[in-house]
């Protein structure tokens, strides 16, 4: 796939929708697109002595071990400016427009926000799973179900978890 098809693709997606596709001009060779801040940026994927890798110091056996590992850690380990993990897979979507009868609905492209808040302090994430709020920030909730205080949502485009007490739910 060419990266004006995943730009084309994924342009129209939620942030840090990402796919893993087979570079047409460097045979052999794979990137990862992904929407970041409501661009999408394309990451070159390196294979040397039967090993994948995006950052110098991290090698994987295989794609499928690279592509979990960044569903947990963040990007900017290889790339400064890209702190996001991979999180929605491209097909995952690509599925579930198949099985609603190509309804077109941005609904069925992003995840369901169930509430907006903002945040009412400064929250520093400690892990690449939490996500850092600035007093003021306005948070789309996606997710309040955890027994410990914990909501999930999004943040300029960063998707990750925070403490529900750091913010007020607008009514």
């Amino acid at each position: 796939m060419e990266r004006l098809q995943a730009e084309a693709e994924l342009i129209n997606r939620v942030n840090s929708t990402y796919l893993v596709r087979y570079r047409t001009k460097e045979s052999g060779e794979y990137a990862i697109s992904i929407k970041y801040n409501n661009e999408v940026k394309h990451i070159k994927i390196f294979t040397r002595e039967s090993f994948f890798h995006i950052a110098e110091n991290r090698k994987f056996r295989s794609l499928m071990e690279l592509v979990e590992y960044y569903k947990h850690q963040s990007l900017k380990e290889g790339f400064r400016s890209l702190d996001t993990t991979l999180q929605y897979p491209y097909k995952e979507y690509e599925n579930t427009l198949d099985q609603r009868s190509h309804r077109a609905s941005s609904n069925l492209l992003s995840p369901k926000v169930l509430g907006i808040a903002i945040a009412r302090y400064d929250f520093c994430a400690r892990d690449m799973r939490e996500l850092s709020l600035l007093k003021g920030d306005v948070v789309k909730i996606y997710t309040k179900i955890s027994a410990n205080g914990w909501w999930r949502g999004e943040v300029n485009g960063r998707v990750g978890w925070f403490p529900s007490t750091y913010v007020e739910e607008d009514e």
